[in-house]
């Protein structure tokens, strides 16, 4: 198998994890607005999705380096904007008269803009946040210990995404222990999603690495070109 071939297997892969991650991303964007309630504590649904998005990000970082990562999380944005806009010209066309789900439609799928601001900051943050902890782990650790960095980054990564989140879209509206205690109980389910998680960052990145000496030989220059 000559170079052009190594190449296009291993970009095909990486466009599978960029469609799951954008997926992901949009998906719990799109289900935050119901609420669910779990031993008496109110969590949004996206908390079982968007945890996702790092076992998927941090792969990408192992195996292709920062760069391609931090693409990815722009990729991301721009999707998750793209996808706010057009979700806005839907629910402002002109609704048909005999259809009388209107305010149902828009009250799921017209997010408050405060709420949209605040997921976006916080996507930002701890996405680039997370490539930045898991590279600099990596470094340290001689590239060893993948659990590790994987666990410590989406850990912190996690929480600054949660404050983020909570202070921007709800500083002022709930009071500051409402707001400490959603951030304390939405970490304690994203910390387990981390532990959980870290297995499968295992099956995944040796999927994208496979079994042929060409592929990997071809990411450890490629992730030597990006640590220099």
């Amino acid at each position: 198998m000559n170079s052009s071939q190594h190449g296009t297997a291993v970009s095909f892969k990486l466009l599978i994890l960029a469609m799951v991650f954008s997926t992901c991303l949009i998906a719990a964007n799109l289900v935050a607005s119901k609420l669910f309630s779990v031993g008496g504590f109110f969590m949004t649904s996206g908390i079982i999705i968007y945890p996702l998005t790092f076992l998927v990000l941090d792969s990408i970082t192992e195996c292709w380096g920062k760069p391609v990562a931090q693409r990815i999380v722009w990729i991301g944005l721009f999707a998750n904007v793209l996808f706010i806009l057009l979700l806005q010209a839907a629910i402002h066309l002109p609704a048909a008269p005999f259809w009388k789900n209107e305010p149902a439609f828009a009250t799921i799928l017209g997010a408050m803009p405060r709420t949209v601001l605040a997921s976006l900051c916080g996507y930002s943050l701890s996405q680039t946040l997370d490539i930045a902890l898991f590279t600099g782990l990596k470094r340290r650790t001689h590239g060893k210990m993948l659990w590790l960095r994987s666990l410590l980054s989406t850990a912190i990564s996690q929480l600054a995404d949660s404050t983020v989140f909570m202070f921007v879209g709800f500083a002022g509206i709930l009071p500051i222990p409402a707001i400490l205690a959603t951030i304390g109980t939405e970490y304690v389910l994203k910390f387990s999603y981390a532990v959980i998680g870290v297995p499968f960052i295992y099956l995944i990145v040796h999927w994208i690495r496979g079994r042929k000496t060409g592929v990997l030989q071809g990411e450890s220059q490629l992730e030597g070109e990006n640590a220099g």
